[in-house]
């Protein structure tokens, strides 16, 4: 195959492409031999019939199937020439004296001119805070769970602990749920309709609650409910005195309350580390667009957004999408261009800095993102092996995401990061509930993937 370059700018590059008879005759010969596998020609056994009585049997089909050999074979042998950001534009083609030509355009990976991480500040969260915050919401958790409930006969308060049953009626009468039993701490900052109407209530107290109905629902079909609930009993909820007494009563590995501080603050030191290297892993992955330049024509950011436009009206979603830039049509096209020019930036760069850094993912990285993703779906490994292997887009997905976590990792070493003082307690509380949630979701995914084990294994 002969390429010849007719035109280029920058990274936009228009070929001449031309197969010659000798590589034609292998094209034939591959077509012919298909036709022989899997069609019969009178007068002629199965598997023999001469490449010449095919091509004249078929006529201009020959010619159709012909060129479309040379267009797989011109795709294969640019995929291993050139890095293209999207499929090969082919704007002319022609089979004449036993020549094929193609002219081509493609719009390869941009060269990259300048990268500047060493300018990129993350500032994170100052740490202390949050782990003192994270060991005060432990204790009360604690302390929460190991509540004293005393019987109360006085009405429902806030922080009253309270038993009772309900079931849900529509508006005439018909059973819509069954009776059932709730026990809830009547907390101020709950918003169900039900708990609010609990407040002065007392033992034995019947009474029923509309439930709101959806409103995005018809106004003509909204039907009303009713909970007709009944309070069984009330109490009191007393906590237990944080102590060394309370700690023993725990029956865990520290027995002193000054142990327990200490044993709460390691792990949501360790919570923190981990949750701060996320934070700057994915604020690096965000912004590396932004040190970066790229010499990249227009002509592909313009392809790039005509390909987005048209696919958005083919499916439909072309004036909904304009309705978010108040109908303007030039900001919804700068919009595409600006998310055009990110995408390309972050694969160009990423790409670049493994090859240069011999940066890889390794089968054992890829298995572990294999695990996380069953884990997210509540699939065993198992489950979630067979569906990556029958689907390789999403194997290709888990794989470039894994590679962009480690090329962010090794640009990591070039930025400086910075702790700040986070001044609003709000904010610490925040984050000290994430790194809860985080650390509780880490035990859940832990057992999960121990379980997934003992599955495949099994399997």
């Amino acid at each position: 195959m002969e390429k010849s370059l007719i035109y280029q700018d920058k990274n936009v590059k228009k070929y001449l492409v031309k197969f010659d008879k000798e590589e034609i005759d292998k094209l034939e010969n591959r077509i012919a031999k298909y036709i022989n596998s899997n069609y019969t020609f009178e007068g002629f056994r199965k598997g023999k019939v001469p490449k010449d009585i095919v091509k004249l049997r078929l006529g201009n089909e020959f010619q159709e199937m012909l060129l479309e050999e040379a267009e797989h074979e011109l795709e294969h042998k640019i995929s291993e020439e050139e890095k293209i950001l999207f499929p090969i534009i082919i704007e002319s083609s022609s089979i004449d004296n036993d020549i094929i030509e193609f002219e081509i355009i493609l719009h390869t990976y941009p060269n990259i001119i300048s990268t500047n991480f060493e300018d990129m500040v993350v500032k994170v969260p100052d740490s202390k805070g949050i782990v003192e915050e994270y060991i005060n919401q432990r204790l009360n958790e604690l302390l929460e769970s190991n509540v004293i409930l005393e019987p109360k006969n006085g009405p429902i308060e806030y922080g009253d602990f309270v038993r009772l049953e309900y079931y849900v009626i529509d508006s005439q009468g018909n059973i819509i749920e069954e009776k059932n039993e709730l026990e809830v701490v009547v907390r101020e900052q709950d918003p169900r309709p039900l708990i609010k109407a609990l407040i002065g209530k007392s033992n034995g107290d019947e009474f029923e609650v509309e439930i709101p109905q959806n409103e995005t629902e018809n106004e003509e079909n909204k039907e009303t409910l009713i909970t007709k609930a009944k309070v069984v009993q009330i109490y009191s909820r007393k906590m237990p005195e944080l102590n060394d007494n309370f700690v023993k009563e725990l029956n865990i590995e520290v027995e002193t309350l000054s142990d327990l501080k200490e044993k709460i603050r390691k792990e949501g030191e360790e919570a923190v580390k981990d949750w701060q290297e996320q934070f700057i892993i994915n604020y690096i992955l965000s912004e590396i667009p932004n040190y970066v330049e790229i010499e990249i024509s227009p002509e592909t950011l313009n392809y790039y957004v005509e390909s987005s436009i048209n696919d958005l009206k083919t499916k439909g979603n072309y004036e909904s999408q304009l309705e978010k830039f108040n109908n303007d049509e030039n900001k919804l096209i700068e919009d595409i261009k600006n998310s055009a020019l990110k995408w390309i930036k972050e694969i160009i760069v990423i790409e670049n800095i493994a090859n240069e850094n011999n940066i890889t993912v390794t089968e054992e990285e890829l298995n572990q993102a294999i695990k996380n993703f069953g884990s997210m779906y509540g699939l065993s490994y198992a489950r979630a092996l067979e569906i990556v292997n029958s689907n390789h887009q999403i194997l290709e997905e888990l794989a470039w995401n894994e590679l962009r976590i480690k090329v962010a990792k090794f640009i990591k070493e070039m930025v400086k990061i910075e702790e700040i003082e986070d001044t609003e307690k709000s904010n610490e509380d925040k984050e000290a509930n994430e790194l809860i949630n985080q650390d509780q979701e880490n035990q859940i995914s832990e057992e999960t993937n121990e379980q997934n084990m003992k599955d495949s294994t099994q399997e």
